[in-house]
């Protein structure tokens, strides 16, 4: 599936990215190396909540993720200190071609920003995610508000899938987001006849007409 393949691609890249920046700060001392804290209570809305639009209309992207939470394994709060929170943000059409889609969006930063980052992906795996990066200038929260335009019609899926951070100390922050608004999901089923578990989390579908 689309959303898989890019989620277990990029998560990995992501996390791989997140790593290589603790390893610097090792001689400093990691004191939570090893660590990770988990939010799955947030959500993310997409706007217009219809399950159809106009190619050149546009879709909004808001969320915002707390800095402090009660991570679930250990019932304990926690605070996210990081300098930045972000990862991808996955794009697939799933119909009438099956395929890897984010060149058919323009996508704009309101809060926060929408990379296409060329410098950790090969433009070949870029062509089905944009990476998010979350504004931090809020007291108790990351925010991002992304505007989505698409250029071509078709139907399509958005997954912001897993969004990543790593504090001073090496701990690992993971947030995992699902869509408030119906994810208009038959347009899946119709097309693949049936919705795992990651699609049913993560994916919002639509059609560009």
């Amino acid at each position: 599936m689309v959303i898989k393949r890019i989620t277990i691609f990029v998560i990995a890249g992501h996390i791989a990215l997140l790593s290589a920046k603790c390893i610097k700060k090792i001689d400093e001392g990691c004191q939570k190396m090893g660590y990770e804290y988990v939010n799955e209570t947030s959500v993310c809305w997409y706007t217009p909540a219809t399950d159809s639009i106009r190619v050149g209309d546009t879709i909004t992207l808001e969320a915002s993720i707390p800095k402090s939470f009660t991570d679930p394994r250990t019932n304990t709060t926690v605070t996210n200190s990081a300098k930045f929170v972000e990862g991808p943000l996955g794009i697939g059409m799933i119909f009438p071609i099956y395929q890897a889609a984010a060149d058919s969006f323009a996508m704009t930063a309101q809060i926060g920003s929408v990379l296409k980052d060329t410098i950790h992906f090969p433009e070949t795996q870029l062509k089905g995610f944009r990476t998010i990066q979350w504004d931090r200038t809020a007291i108790d929260s990351f925010r991002i508000k992304i505007w989505i335009r698409p250029l071509s019609k078709g139907i399509y899926s958005l997954a912001l899938n897993q969004q990543s951070a790593m504090d001073k100390d090496c701990a690992l922050y993971k947030y995992f987001l699902k869509p408030g608004n119906d994810q208009h999901l038959y347009y899946w089923m119709n097309v693949f006849g049936n919705v795992s578990d990651q699609v049913a989390f993560f994916a919002y579908c639509f059609k560009v007409y």
